[in-house]
Formats: structure tokens, sequence, C-alpha cells
């Protein structure tokens, strides 16, 4: 509204409105010329009227009701050239067009006010826009309003729709390749901490966590890093292969029975087992009593 209520917007308005006065003038004098002709023709059919001889019936009754036609005419022709009146651009004196101008400039400081409340705003737009309807196009982030003024005039306004909690929340590509690189070799405790040591931030200017990490590889489809050797085994395999439970690879792990690898806390224990490893375990399961053997 304050940007519609520009002056220099209002001063284009009004040189506007001053054309539009220019043409209902030269409009107006046209019907005043028509009303002058249309006058014109009652008064000769009245005058050509009283001239006849009443003895001459036949030519009185033509005359006659040619005058009746002329004053019909003349009273429509009064008709439209009132109706066109009432529609005609109002006319705006001078000092009326200053005063607006001068409101323009004065609106902004109103409106912005501490003293002005949110019901006096409201009023406000009331008495200058008459209706707004909001349009959503399809597969576009943005509505388009548009606004009825109660002077009759339309506005197109087109407006960008705030951005989902993703979109919020969107990384760079520079970041997302960074990560997608460092994935291959590094799990993601080491790729935050390798993001916080180059000086990184997160969408939310917060440092890297395991956490938003792992919300990146999932949101952008990025592989973990495939750090276990092909020669290592998981604790299921290691079971498995010598018919025990998990439970018993567990305690061999913890009682240095078998080697195993595990880079950080919380990741899986991936175990090497040599072929003096294998004979030794395969021995130590068949004389054991406490260990239940899985078929």
């Amino acid at each position: 509204m304050l940007k519609a209520l520009q002056p220099a917007e209002l001063e284009l308005a009004l040189a506007a409105l001053n054309e539009l006065e220019s043409r209902d003038q030269s409009i107006l004098r046209q019907w005043q010329m028509r009303l002058e002709r249309a006058e014109y023709e009652v008064a000769l059919a009245e005058r050509r009227y009283q001239e006849v001889d009443p003895a001459n019936r036949l030519v009185a009754g033509t005359l006659e009701r040619r005058w009746n036609d002329a004053l019909v005419h003349l009273e429509e022709f009064k008709k439209e050239a009132a109706e066109f009146q009432r529609q005609e651009a109002h006319v705006a004196t001078p000092e009326q067009k200053a005063q607006v101008l001068t409101l323009a400039r004065d609106l902004p400081r109103l409106w912005h006010a501490p003293t002005t409340q949110s019901k006096d705003r409201k009023r406000m737009l009331r008495l200058l826009i008459k209706d707004i309807t909001v349009e959503k196009p399809a597969d576009q982030k943005q509505l388009l309003v548009h606004i009825r003024w109660q002077g009759g005039a339309c506005s197109d306004v087109s407006v960008q729709l705030p951005l989902n909690i993703a979109d919020r929340v969107r990384y760079p590509s520079a970041v997302v390749d960074r990560i997608r690189e460092l994935a291959r070799n590094l799990p993601d405790g080491e790729i935050a901490d390798q993001l916080n040591r180059e000086g990184q931030a997160s969408a939310k200017g917060l440092p890297y966590t395991v956490k938003i990490v792992q919300w990146i590889r999932c949101r952008y489809r990025i592989l973990p890093a495939e750090l276990k050797r092909p020669e290592e085994l998981t604790v299921r395999q290691v079971a498995e292969r010598f018919g025990t439970s998990d439970q018993v690879v567990y305690y061999w792990i913890d009682h240095s029975v078998i080697r195993s690898r595990r880079i950080n806390p919380g990741m899986p224990h991936w175990i090497t087992v040599s072929d003096q490893d294998e004979q030794r375990l395969r021995e130590w399961v068949r004389k054991s009593r406490r260990i239940q053997s899985v078929s």
C-alpha cells in the first residue's frame, strides 16, 4: 500500500486523471452540441407547427407528430448526457491534488508511528483496498495477490512463500561434495571433526556433529565409508564360522583371544582370524563345556 501511495506513483495517477478529465471535457462538449442540435430541432418543429394553417388538418397533424418526435429525442439525449456526467471522472482542483501529495508523504510516518495501533492500520487499509484475491499457482513456491483498490484500479503482486524446514537447512553443493569426498575413507565422527577443523559451520551456524553428518548423508544419499578390510570378519560371521554365539565372540575379543579392530567406540568390531587362530578356536569350542554350539 505504501509503495502504491508514493508521491511518484501518485503524480503519475494524477497525470492520468488530468488526461481523463480532458477526455471527458471533450466528450461533454460533444454531448452539449448534440443537445443544442436536438433543442434546435424541437424549436424548429414547434415553429413550423405554429405557422401552419389550422384548416389544413393533414399537414398540421404531420407537423405535430414531428414536433412530438423531436421532443422525445431531446429527452433521450438529456438522459444519456446526464448518465455520462454521472460516470465521468471526478474533477480534482489543484488544491485537492496538492493535499493528496502531502498525505502521501505523511502516510508512511503515520503508519510506522509507535502510537499507531494495529486496528488503525487495518482501518487505513480498508479505506484504500476493496478486496484481495490470493491465487496459488501449481508447482510454484509463490502466491499471486490480486488487489482491487477502492477507486476500481487493480494491482497484481507476487509474494514468495517461506521456505520449508528442509529448504531452510539446505547445504551448499560445495559442502555436500566435501562430505561425499570425506565419506569415502572416514566415519561420520571424523568427518565432523575435519569439517570443524576447516572452519566450516552447519546450516544453523553450529559446529558439525555426528548426527548432522548422518542427516546430510541420509538427505543427499551419501553412502557411509566401507572401512572393513577384505580379510576382516564381523562378529556375526565369526560366530557362524565356529558354530557359537555372538556373546562368545565378544568374550574372545574382551580377553584378547582374537584380534579385532575398532575405529571408534560404538562402531563394529572387525576381526582378523589367522590359520593358527582358526585351529586354536575350533579346538577351544570342541573342548569347552561352557560354550553352547549353534547347529
